[in-house]
């Protein structure tokens, strides 16, 4: 989960999200709060990792509400990206802990 729009930690979960996938393992980020900001930064100002983990569907959520307090929902729908709304007009995370996920919070 990335909480944060800070570009520089954003491209370290980046890298080690396709480093996870192409090894094998099951991996996506969700998008919270000012986190989802990097949703129409990198709309705007293509960057080839983003492009990849949209290309592999790497994106597992993007929080609408957050999304929309942020000005980046509109972009979140034009890129076809999942935008969640379940849990108080919030991404619920219980849905990925009940399989087995374990959640990491930057």
């Amino acid at each position: 989960m990335i909480w944060t729009a800070n570009k520089g930690i954003f491209t370290h979960v980046m890298m080690n999200v396709l480093d996870f996938k192409e090894k094998g393992y099951e991996v996506g980020i969700v998008f919270e709060s000012e986190g989802c900001k990097l949703v129409s930064d990198y709309e705007e100002n293509k960057n080839d990792k983003f492009e990849k983990i949209k290309e592999l569907n790497l994106i597992a959520s993007v929080c609408k509400v957050c999304a929309k307090s942020m000005g980046a929902l509109e972009s979140a729908e034009r890129q076809n990206l999942p935008v969640h709304d379940d849990l108080y007009g919030h991404t619920p995370l219980e849905k990925w802990v009940s399989k087995g996920y374990e959640l990491v919070s930057i």
